[in-house]
């Protein structure tokens, strides 16, 4: 079955929703919300992040083709807007659904390797959890770091075990 405009609008809207619910578990943090637009303006679709006082930036996508850079090109101009010094962009994976918390957290998050490397030397005081988080590299040049959106969580969270739990 073909996407049209509303289903595409649906899947999207999912997605948000999904990340939107599993940011506040794995940060414990209910104040974290899906964003309303904001038209040109727009400040990324997740609201209410922060890492070490700083916005970040999250821009959700749920599209057949992954065009990494249009994306995070986005996600920079965003930040731009959001005076955010972290542009994030995380991506629905093919075959992988959004159906629990472990899945959700498959899901794709990527940024470019600047951004990545000050937030891992930021949040791995102990040097202990960063060099076990799995990267692959996106885009034309491999100027992009992707990692899962629970590896994304744990370097917000610096660390620290993810849930309410935790």
């Amino acid at each position: 079955m073909s996407r049209n405009r509303q289903s595409a609008k649906k899947a999207g809207t999912a997605m948000e929703t999904a990340v939107e619910h599993y940011l506040q578990w794995a940060l414990d943090d209910q104040r974290i919300i899906r964003r309303r637009l904001h038209g040109s303006n727009d400040l990324g679709d997740i609201a209410n992040i922060f890492f070490h006082g700083q916005p970040v930036c999250v821009e959700v996508k749920n599209t057949k083709l992954l065009n990494a850079t249009k994306h995070y090109n986005e996600a920079v101009e965003e930040a731009g807007n959001l005076d955010s010094p972290y542009p994030w962009v995380v991506q629905k994976k093919s075959r992988v659904g959004l159906s629990t918390l472990e899945r959700i957290g498959r899901q794709l998050a990527y940024t470019d390797w600047d951004t990545y490397n000050t937030m891992c030397a930021l949040a791995d005081n102990d040097r202990y959890f960063t060099p076990r988080i799995r990267t692959e590299f996106l885009g034309r040049r491999k100027q992009l770091v992707c990692v899962t959106l629970k590896s994304l969580a744990l370097i917000l969270n610096d660390g620290l075990p993810l849930g309410p739990e935790g």
